[in-house]
């Protein structure tokens, strides 16, 4: 398997698009959504996440 570092733009791309996808997400991507958004809320105040996620 490659090594890939995710950069910080991608890493919040990748939750906004799970979080709208996420109905139809299949259960195993659960963990790495979980791990997204807690990346995001680490990085933003409660105010900018929720702005974000709209």
């Amino acid at each position: 398997m490659n090594d890939y570092s995710f950069s910080e733009t991608e890493l919040k791309s990748l939750a906004l698009l799970l979080r709208k996808h996420e109905e139809g997400l299949d259960p195993a991507l659960d963990g790495f959504l979980q791990f997204l958004e807690k990346y995001v809320y680490s990085t933003m105040t409660i105010e900018e996440a929720e702005l974000f996620f709209r």
